[in-house]
């Protein structure tokens, strides 16, 4: 397995180096890697420790190459204290960017990002947010908590449970950052 993750790795430094919009990567600066299939296309995906946060390079294959297919700078907030951010699949074969904060300050808080390939690009197809503030409390004495799930590609969410429609629509990977949102997830 360790030798597995050495060429992956290995092979991930040296396709960055032949894309020029990345900057050079360590190994040591790696959070979490995964691949998988979309549309029986492969795919790898590599999580990044940035400068801020957290970076995505998406790879797919080119007959036996792998090909450095979007790079997404500052998708996920990481790298303070108490922050995490990691990589998985969907039965499905959609990526899963995670990021939380479950251990430093009063808003605890997890994201997931979905997302897809289509229309040739590889595109933030779904949002889903929660979080727990760990001071306030709801009219019932339970610590305040919220919960939203959007669907990007239709427009269809809930909050809280309750259905609602955005004109936030799905957006280039290479064009998300840490601190996009649907505006119906937000609370005050």
């Amino acid at each position: 397995m360790a030798k597995l993750s050495a060429v992956i790795l290995l092979t991930f430094l040296l396709a960055i180096k032949a894309f020029a919009g990345a900057p050079n990567v360590s190994v040591a600066s790696v959070l979490s890697a995964v691949s998988g299939y979309q549309d029986s296309n492969y795919y790898k995906a590599v999580l990044v420790k940035g400068e801020e946060d957290a970076d995505l390079y998406l790879f797919s294959r080119d007959g036996w190459d792998l090909i450095l297919e979007a790079y997404a700078p500052g998708i996920v907030v990481t790298g303070i204290g108490g922050t995490d951010a990691s990589l998985s699949t969907a039965e499905n074969g959609a990526l899963r960017v995670h990021s939380e904060n479950i251990a430093i300050g009063r808003n605890r808080w997890q994201q997931t990002l979905t997302i897809v390939h289509r229309d040739g690009q590889y595109v933030v197809a779904g949002y889903t947010y929660s979080f727990y503030d760990t001071l306030a409390v709801d009219a019932n004495g339970d610590v305040l908590t919220g919960e939203c799930d959007v669907n990007l590609l239709t427009g269809k969410g809930f909050k809280d449970s309750q259905p609602f429609r955005t004109n936030f629509r799905s957006v280039p990977v290479t064009k998300w950052r840490a601190d996009m949102a649907p505006p119906e997830c937000e609370w005050e």
